[in-house]
């Protein structure tokens, strides 16, 4: 029986292309990618002095942006070629020129399917949607914005991978686990939570990989590891998921859905400190696994670490793997 072919279009973060990329294949699917066609390079000298003097003038990027998207389409042309795929899965639609999603389309036989992983309010993708047979959302609260009354949205949560097993690693103390991007509206929370977090006895692994100057004066607590050189893959951040005991989130402003912390620490069966209060609302949540910080004190905290990890049901686990993510979203059966 031949293997299902799926496009694949999103944004190359931080590994998580490659890892998607990988489980698609795992469960059997065909995968061309073609994020690769976002590099953007000027074809001669001649476009790059023109844009500077555009730029200079206008006080726009509107030059650079049409260069940009007709290399893009000249480049998905020629990967995609003549040939069709059963599927295309479109994360982060935002990213691509509305005319290579049209390309990609016209190469999909059965479904074109969108998701937006990061928030309507953040990412608006109003003037693409009527592209997709289906479009996926992973902040259930984007379901009743008063701009997108008019358009059929679909809510999923994110997943975790499964094709990458756990391994369980036995600490002599306790380590809690943290790496995201700055995000001015979360400094304080993270600091707060690595210092009361060192008070009773955890080992800390908070990393911001920022270099930026202007980034790392918000920073204060001698706990915070930063710089560019701190960067990993989304595959070693899986790693060190892995390796430790607790895992913490911290909520963007703009976000109501759960980020992918919430099902690693199902998955491999963590403890996790979350500032998002949604996730009480889930099938998984239980309040020994989970601790929901208001951002305000950390009381209770002492508590929450002594309890025991309670295992959640196998088939509510399940729920949340890449697995039934796809099976979902594509709507088909996976063996």
């Amino acid at each position: 029986m031949p293997r299902k072919t799926i496009i694949l279009a999103m944004t190359q973060s931080n590994g998580i292309v490659e890892l998607i990329e990988k489980n698609l294949q795992f469960h059997g699917y065909e995968v061309l990618r073609v994020d690769s066609i976002l590099k953007f390079k000027y074809n001669n000298l001649w476009e790059r002095i023109y844009q500077f003097f555009y730029k200079h003038i206008t006080k726009s990027d509107t030059y650079k942006k049409k260069l940009k998207e007709k290399q893009s389409f000249y480049k998905a042309q020629q990967l995609l070629a003549n040939k069709t795929y059963d599927y295309a899965l479109v994360i982060r639609p935002d990213t691509y020129p509305q005319n290579v999603l049209t390309l990609l389309k016209q190469h999909t036989k059965n479904k074109f399917i969108g998701y937006q992983w990061d928030g309507l309010k953040r990412f608006p993708v109003k003037s693409v949607i009527h592209l997709f047979d289906q479009f996926f959302i992973f902040d259930h609260t984007d379901l009743t914005d008063s701009d997108y009354e008019n358009y059929k949205l679909y809510s999923i949560t994110n997943f975790y991978f499964d094709m990458v097993k756990p391994q369980r690693i036995k600490n002599n103390k306790l380590q809690a686990y943290f790496i995201g991007s700055h995000q001015a509206c979360r400094v304080t929370a993270i600091e707060q939570c690595a210092e009361k977090l060192a008070e009773n006895g955890v080992d800390i692994k908070f990393i911001i990989p920022t270099s930026k100057p202007k980034d790392i004066k918000y920073y204060k607590s001698k706990y915070i590891t930063l710089g560019k050189k701190n960067r990993i893959t989304y595959y070693e951040n899986l790693k060190n998921v892995n390796s430790a005991d607790i895992l913490v989130d911290f909520v963007i402003t703009a976000h109501n859905g759960l980020s992918f912390r919430h099902f690693e620490a199902l998955y491999y069966q963590k403890k996790l400190i979350t500032t998002n209060t949604h996730v009480q609302y889930y099938d998984f949540y239980h309040p020994n696994n989970i601790f929901i910080w208001d951002d305000k004190n950390l009381d209770g905290i002492q508590e929450f670490l002594a309890k025991p990890f309670v295992p959640i049901e196998t088939h509510i686990v399940e729920q949340y793997s890449f697995k039934n993510w796809v099976k979902t979203i594509l709507d088909t059966s996976i063996p």
